[in-house]
C-alpha cells in the first residue's frame, strides 16, 4: 500500500511482538483494493479498521469504515517513517505518538508514551496466534525479575519476552478412588499474559526533545504537556499507575511528591551485597527528601511480574538488602493503589518517614484522584481503540 500508516493503527503495529508479526502473511498489493486489504488477517487481527493513514498536502481525504486519512507533514517525511517487512510504511514510534494526539485523551496519550519509553508492551494474541506461540514456548518457570530484561540482541530485531503468570489447575490422574471416581491433582501451570518485555522503543530524552520541537505545531501543545508527565522508564503498566498516583500534583489527582525517580539504580554496601547476591538493586519508585537526603522505596508488586516462587524469593532478598541499608521499603499492590484509604495511608507513612509535610486532600482533590485512578488503572488493551 502507498499510504503511510500512523496514529492509533501504527500504535497497534508497534505493540505487536515481532514473533507474532512473523506469523502473518504480507498485506495484499494496492491493486487489490482497500476491501481486500481490510480483510487481510494482519488487519483484522492486529491493525483493525478503520486504518488511519497520513497523506501528503493536497492529497485526498478518506473517512469510512475502512480507512481514515489525516494531514500531517511531519509524520509523512522520510525521517518519520519506516518500511516494514509486510510491504507497508509506518510512522516511527515518535511520529506515531504525535499523530495519536488528535484521537486519544490526554491521559491515554501519557500512558502510550510511558509504554513506548518503557521496557514493556501490552498485547493480546488471537487464539490462533496463541496456539502457534505455544509450540515454540520455552519460558523458564523460575526466571528472576532481571532475566525478563535480559534480552537477546544477537538478532536484527530481538524477540520480545512474554511474562507468564502461574495458575492452579486440576489434572486427572490414571488411578481411581475407592468409589471408582477418577482422581485429580492440583498442578501449577504457566499462562501467557498480555504483558511483554522488550527494549524501549523511544529514549526518554528523545521524547522530550521531540515534544519541544513539535510544541508549536497543531496538537503540539497537547503532546508537549503529556510528555512533561513522563518522568522515567517503567517496567509495567502497574508501575506507571504508581508513578502517576504518587508524583502528579495534588490538583491533578496525585500525591504531589516532587523528587521521584523511576527504577533508580542503588549501589549496595558489602553487607547488603551478601544478602542480595548482587552489587546493585533497582527500586521501582524512589521518593527522596533532598533536604535530609533520605529516600523511601515503593516496590510495585504486580502479580505477573512477582508471582513465581523463585521471583518472590529473589525480590525478598533484594528488599531485605535495601532495608539493611536504612531504606524504608513499601510493598504496594494493585489493590492498594486502587483503594483510596490504603493509598492515603501509604502517602501519610512516606511523609512521616521522609519528614515531609502531610496534607489532607480537599473534596475536589479526592474527586480528581478518583478520576485519575480510574484512568491509570484502566485496561491498557483499550488504549487507542
Amino acid at each position: 500500500m502507498d499510504e503511510i500508516i500512523c496514529a492509533n493503527t501504527a500504535f497497534r503495529y508497534w505493540r505487536c511482538p515481532p514473533q507474532v508479526r512473523d506469523l502473518y502473511p504480507r498485506l495484499p498489493s494496492p491493486e487489490d483494493g482497500w476491501r481486500a486489504l481490510a480483510q487481510a488477517p494482519f488487519v483484522t487481527d492486529i491493525l483493525k479498521t478503520p486504518i488511519i493513514t497520513t497523506t501528503v498536502p493536497g492529497g485526498v481525504n478518506y473517512h469510512s469504515g475502512l480507512r481514515t486519512t489525516i494531514h500531517c507533514d511531519d509524520a509523512s517525511g522520510v525521517d518519520s517513517t519506516l518500511e516494514t517487512a509486510m510491504s507497508f510504511r509506518v510512522t516511527n514510534p515518535l511520529a506515531t505518538l504525535f499523530t495519536m494526539a488528535r484521537f486519544v485523551s490526554p491521559t491515554d496519550l501519557v500512558l502510550a508514551m510511558y509504554e513506548f519509553c518503557g521496557w514493556f508492551s501490552v498485547f493480546e494474541p488471537t487464539a490462533a496466534a496463541e496456539a502457534e506461540l505455544d509450540k515454540t514456548n520455552d519460558a523458564a518457570e523460575n526466571a528472576t525479575t532481571e532475566s525478563l530484561f535480559d534480552l537477546d540482541e544477537s538478532q536484527d530485531e530481538p524477540q520480545w519476552k512474554r511474562v507468564y503468570a502461574r495458575i492452579n489447575a486440576k489434572e486427572q490422574v490414571n488411578t481411581k478412588g475407592p468409589n471408582g471416581q477418577k482422581k485429580t491433582k492440583e498442578v501449577t501451570r504457566l499462562k501467557g499474559t498480555s504483558l511483554w518485555m522488550r527494549k524501549p522503543l523511544i529514549e526518554l530524552h528523545e521524547l522530550h526533545e521531540y515534544a519541544s520541537k513539535m510544541k508549536r505545531r497543531k496538537w503540539g501543545t497537547k503532546f508537549y504537556n503529556a510528555a512533561q508527565l513522563v518522568t522515567g522508564i517503567a517496567a509495567s503498566p502497574l508501575e506507571v499507575a504508581g508513578i502517576l498516583l504518587l508524583s502528579l500534583p495534588r490538583s491533578r489527582g496525585g500525591a504531589g511528591f516532587r523528587s521521584v525517580y523511576v527504577n533508580d539504580l542503588t549501589p549496595l554496601t558489602a553487607s547488603a551485597q551478601s544478602i542480595a547476591g548482587q552489587r546493585v538493586c533497582y527500586g521501582d519508585i524512589v521518593i527522596v527528601n533532598p533536604t535530609i537526603m533520605k529516600a523511601g522505596i515503593v516496590e510495585i508488586q504486580g502479580e505477573v511480574i512477582h508471582g513465581s516462587g523463585a521471583v518472590l524469593a529473589h525480590d525478598a532478598k533484594r528488599m531485605t538488602a535495601l532495608q539493611s541499608m536504612g531504606y524504608d521499603v513499601f510493598l504496594v499492590t494493585h489493590d492498594m493503589l486502587n483503594d483510596a484509604e490504603q493509598l492515603d495511608a501509604i502517602v501519610r507513612s512516606l511523609c512521616s518517614r521522609l519528614e515531609l509535610r502531610y496534607r489532607c486532600k480537599t473534596k475536589a482533590q479526592k474527586t480528581t484522584e478518583m478520576e485519575l485512578r480510574a484512568n491509570v488503572l484502566c485496561n491498557w488493551l483499550e488504549i487507542g481503540r
